[in-house]
Parts: structure tokens; sequence; C-alpha cells
């Protein structure tokens, strides 16, 4: 039986009653993130499953960074009439950006949380060509060779389960951060907080917006233990995102990545955060 939570002012549940209430977690009342003990979180920082279950409101609002790839995706791949499936797609970011072009996107995510948060923001975006699943990246619910497009951003996937379900030749697609830590211009900030995290750093002249993009190509033949068919086509770029308002990206990184994070925010005045990102595109070889 799932645990039942309620929401109060204070945090009323602890982080291992959390965890217990499993993949049904229900979300708390919307902006019920901004109120919680800043040196003891429920839950905790950098808890990204958990913190995009109880709060996919707060998850939505920061997720710009999806919003970047997705419209960088497309002027790199034609995704009109293509049959899509969005893994661990969240709040909806990724999947509403490609659902402009795609013919039809399939969104799985195991939260039913998030589910329920992304069923509503497909409704008010007006698409009739998203579908959203509760599911495990792990065993996807679609027919085997039945899509053109298998997308995955930030989230973990099972890449023989997207090589399954993926047509011949179909588009294995990852959008995630470039080498470094995946905060981008907040980089050096978390690696005092967070050092044993810091394995290399971006260059932080890679975080101007003006910074140019750049493309490699791998010849590899697998791409993560499937086959692929060379070249792999690696493109990097920055995409600075903006939050509108300085205290606002302040409350969101604050709550996501802890009080250091979110006095240099409030320190600088700052409404944007930079990050270097990058897309990798194969197609499969079956």
């Amino acid at each position: 039986m799932l645990l039942a939570i309620s929401y109060s002012m204070k945090p009323c549940f602890t982080q291992k009653q959390l965890e217990g209430a499993g993949y049904g977690l229900k979300a708390a009342l919307v902006d019920a993130w901004r109120d919680y003990d800043e040196w003891n979180p429920i839950p905790g920082y950098f808890q990204f499953d958990w913190l995009s279950a109880r709060h996919p409101d707060l998850y939505h609002k920061f997720a710009l960074s999806s919003v970047g790839l997705i419209d960088e995706l497309h002027k790199l791949v034609d995704l009109t009439g293509l049959e899509v499936i969005d893994i661990g797609a969240g709040t909806g970011r990724s999947t509403m950006g490609l659902a402009a072009k795609a013919k039809r996107v399939v969104a799985i995510d195991i939260y039913e949380s998030v589910v329920t948060y992304g069923n509503k923001m497909a409704e008010q975006s007006g698409y009739q060509n998203v579908t959203y699943v509760r599911g495990d990246s792990a065993h996807l619910p679609i027919r085997n060779d039945s899509m053109d497009a298998c997308v995955r951003a930030w989230a973990e996937v099972n890449y023989l389960e997207a090589f399954r379900v993926l047509k011949p030749n179909g588009y294995l697609i990852d959008l995630g951060p470039a080498p470094g830590l995946i905060v981008g211009e907040l980089d050096s900030i978390l690696a005092e907080v967070d050092p044993e995290n810091t394995t290399e750093k971006t260059p932080a002249d890679e975080f101007d917006p003006h910074s140019p993009a750049s493309d490699s190509f791998l010849s590899e033949d697998t791409w993560n233990g499937v086959r692929v068919t060379p070249p792999i086509h690696v493109h990097d770029f920055t995409y600075e995102a903006d939050y509108g308002d300085y205290a606002e990206a302040a409350a969101i990184y604050g709550r996501l990545y802890g009080p250091a994070v979110k006095r240099y925010l409030l320190d600088k005045q700052k409404s944007t955060v930079s990050s270097r990102l990058r897309i990798v595109i194969s197609r499969v070889r079956k």
C-alpha cells in the first residue's frame, strides 16, 4: 500500500517515508516547495527524482534547459511526420517541444505525479499528438520496431530497450550536459559544496551565450552497447536559461541546489543561468 502524504506548512514526513511512497507519490500543492528547512530540506538537495515527483511545478519552472535542447535539436534533425518516444519525459518541457514537429510523441515517465502534471501541460498546450504513459524505462510499454526516434533529455535510459522499440535506422538521441558538472556556470560554486562529484570543469568562456557551437563526428559503430550506423553526430552549444526575475531564479535554484547557489544568484541579481549542453545523434542499425 502506498503511503498517504499530506502537505502542511512544515514537512510532516521523513526522507525514508518519502521514498517508501514509491512511484505512486502524490504531488504537493503548487508552490509548496517554497516553504522548507534550508539546512535540512525534504526532499534533499540534488535529489531530482524525489524533487520532481513531490514538486513537479518546481521542476517545470526549472527545466528550461530542456527547451533549449529541443530547440537546438530541431536545427539538426527534422522530426516532421515521425513517431517519437520521449523517455523520462518529466513534466513536459521536452515533450511539448518535440510535439511541435513530430507526428506523435509518446511520453514515458515512472512517477505518477509527474505523469499527471505532464498530462495537464499537454492539455493546456493544445497539442493533440501527445500521449503520456506511466512506465519504466527498463521495460518500455511500446511494441518492437514501432518508433522513428527515441529521445531522452537528462534522463536515464536503457539503451537495449530504446533499440528494441526503434525502427531500423531510427534516431537514437541523447540530450544533456556537455562534459563537466551539470549546472553550467554554477559549477564552480557546487564544486566547493560537493567536491566529490567534481570530475572536470568546463572552461568559463564556454558559458558565454555567444560561445560558438562545436560539432564532431564519431566513427564508432556502437553507442552505449547498441548497434548504430556511423558517424555519430556530437553537437555542443551554449544555452542561457532566463527565469525573468533574479529572486525567482534564486528561489528555484536554491531549492534544488542549496543556499550557496541561492545567495550567489541573489548577490549577482542574476535571472539567467548559462550551460554548455550536448546533443548526440545516432541511427540504429538493425
